[in-house]
């Protein structure tokens, strides 16, 4: 019996390297606070409305984030020094460890993958997986 795709997506989900509970028990960060961390750029402040428009939440989700990552320490947040309204974070210490961390086990995570896989298995999955992303996007 020929599986389906969408049955195959769910095992691969399924798989601890791509399940939400994996950054969960590794980092203590849910999928959101995950996207928000390796969405700054190391040494440079973004506002919340910045970070809502690269992580692809609302301003108020991407508050309730925000606020998340500055309680765990991963974010440093600023008050603007011309306008008191604005707002932006920064990673701190801890956040700057955290992502080198999550770096290291991706680039792990991708070498596995690519002695696993021969060059040309790897240029047919990527190009499998962007035409999937971009039909569910």
């Amino acid at each position: 019996m020929t599986e389906s795709i969408l049955n195959l997506i769910a095992n691969l989900k399924m798989n601890k390297i791509l399940d939400q509970e994996y950054m969960r028990v590794t980092c203590n960060l849910s999928i959101a606070e995950y996207r928000g961390i390796m969405s700054q750029e190391i040494g440079r402040e973004m506002t919340c409305y910045e970070m809502s428009q690269v992580i692809g939440l609302s301003p108020s989700r991407s508050s309730r984030v925000i606020d998340n990552l500055v309680r765990k320490g991963y974010f440093i947040r600023r008050i603007g020094t011309h306008d008191r309204r604005s707002v932006a974070v920064a990673l701190s210490e801890k956040g700057l460890e955290v992502k080198e961390r999550i770096r290291q086990n991706q680039k792990e995570l991708e070498y596995n993958l690519q002695k696993r896989f021969s060059d040309e298995e790897v240029k047919m999955i990527k190009i499998a997986l962007k035409i999937l992303l971009e039909y569910f996007d």
